[in-house]
């Protein structure tokens, strides 16, 4: 594993997730500002998670790249058009810079994550994870900072975050290896057809996936309207979404590494099988336990990321940019197709009774994991490794 290296990524995934996230800590401040409906603030979700549809012909174009270019540009464009919803004067400008910025974050993961995998050596579900730490701390932390920064500086000024993102973009570009050591020939449908003998295993990923990240992300992206709804000031109604991402932080991590130890298939059934009776008992609490119970819903529900992505990786290593993108942004982007109907049902029933039958969703998921493909664990990755060479 190349420590550095793999902890400068990291970073830079903390702050291109970090733009990926900035809309919806703020959320409720951007549907009182624009009159917005739930509905119309859902698309916004929406088009933000859809601009990830993209990622499987990205990674098809990523795995023929002789330089990880995309890394560059897709960072480029997240850090400098996604502030830029901070100063947009209308609900059609608003729109273009989120799907300029979508698209950015959409370029950024598929070489990203392959690269990560490369700097992980025989650790790969463990690197990655710790990877995705870095990503999944920015989800966490925006919660807290960018409601603050919303009461006390003001959304005029959030261009003004734009250059951490600039100086990220020069360290990776001047640090990391970006020569593509697994240069792929083929023709794109040769690519595709090239995954033909796996094509189940991965349809089952991408099935877990989606399903999972229809909760995740419809029950993250209303969270702070649901705050706001239940009384909580400006500066405070990021902190049980920051609670849930940095929970999923910590579950990440730690069944990441467990991974490495022992078959991974029972870490995703189970995870997600018990995340849904934790999360339905947050909404339906109050006081600080609440908060006990969605740490624990969270931290389940998104602890199998690393794994599920691990496993697509194992399963096409000569393709591992297009395999990486299906179980990442892909089927994040048909999940958030969701989101613009989930805002549809809170008009009418209300978000906290919406978000209560959303969260029963896991169930379901847990039993289609039942049918993933075997493989993870150390020796998966060493095979991933001896296949490349």
């Amino acid at each position: 594993m190349r420590r550095a290296q793999l902890l400068l990524v990291s970073l830079a995934h903390f702050c291109v997730d970090s733009y990926a996230t900035m809309l919806a800590p703020v959320l409720p401040l951007v549907i009182d500002r624009l009159g917005l409906s739930l509905a119309s603030a859902g698309i916004l979700g929406t088009i933000v998670s859809a601009c990830n549809l993209s990622q499987p012909l990205l990674g098809m174009w990523a795995d023929r790249m002789r330089r990880r270019w995309l890394v560059i540009g897709g960072l480029g464009l997240a850090a400098i058009f996604t502030p830029l919803m901070g100063i947009a004067p209308s609900y059609y400008t608003l729109v273009a810079a989120l799907t300029i910025g979508g698209f950015g974050v959409a370029a950024f993961h598929p070489q990203v994550f392959s690269l990560a995998g490369e700097l992980s050596g025989d650790r790969r579900a463990f690197g990655i994870a710790l990877f995705i730490f870095g990503g999944t701390l920015g989800l966490g932390v925006t919660p807290l900072w960018m409601p603050f920064y919303a009461e006390r500086i003001g959304l005029e000024f959030l261009p003004v975050v734009t250059i951490p993102g600039l100086i990220f973009l020069f360290l990776v570009w001047r640090w990391i290896p970006l020569d593509n050591p697994h240069l792929a020939d083929d023709a794109p449908a040769q690519q595709v057809s090239g995954l033909s003998d796996v094509a189940g295993g991965l349809a089952i990923i991408v099935a877990v996936v989606v399903l999972r990240s229809v909760t995740g992300l419809g029950f993250g992206f209303f969270l702070a309207v649901l705050s706001k709804e239940q009384g909580m000031g400006t500066a405070a109604i990021g902190i049980p979404l920051a609670v849930y991402n940095i929970s999923g932080v910590v579950g990440a991590l730690l069944f990441g590494y467990l991974a490495d130890q022992v078959t991974p298939k029972p870490l995703v059934w189970g995870s997600l099988a018990l995340s849904a009776p934790a999360l339905y008992a947050f909404l339906h609490m109050q006081g600080p336990l609440s908060y006990v119970a969605l740490a624990i819903g969270g931290g389940l529900l998104l602890s199998s990321n690393s794994i599920l992505v691990a496993l697509a990786q194992e399963l096409a290593p000569q393709q591992s940019g297009l395999a990486s993108s299906l179980p990442l942004g892909f089927s994040w982007g048909l999940a958030g197709l969701a989101l613009g109907p989930i805002g549809w049902v809170a008009d009418r029933i209300g978000i906290a009774e919406t978000l209560s039958w959303l969260v029963l969703l896991p169930l379901v998921t847990s039993l289609v994991a039942l049918f993933l493909p075997r493989g993870g664990g150390r020796g998966g990755s060493r095979k991933i490794e001896g296949e490349q060479q």
